[in-house]
């Protein structure tokens, strides 16, 4: 098994939940309006990056077909968690 694959997916969880939390930093001076919606958008990011930590945390060595297909799909959730944190950016603006 790959550890630079762990290590470099928990950096990229670990940078991903810091951006969450300033992006809540920078959404909770904005209107009443805004709050709300920007907050269920929030939360759901939240709520993937979690279920990416603990995949990544559960998943067991069964074999290189079952590895490189895991690292396939956790690194495409993974670039779409990123995706999605960067739109939200860019939206917020």
């Amino acid at each position: 098994m790959e550890k630079t694959i762990f290590t470099l997916a928990e950096e990229k969880i670990n940078s991903y939940e810091k951006s969450i939390g300033e992006l809540k930093a920078r959404i909770a001076n904005g209107t009443k309006e805004n709050l709300a919606k920007y907050e269920k958008k929030l939360v759901e990011l939240e709520q993937k990056t979690s279920d990416m930590k603990k995949k990544l945390e559960k998943y067991k060595e069964e074999g290189k077909d079952k590895w490189d297909s895991f690292k396939l799909k956790f690194n495409h959730d993974l670039d779409e968690l990123g995706k999605a944190l960067k739109n939200f950016t860019v939206k917020s603006k």
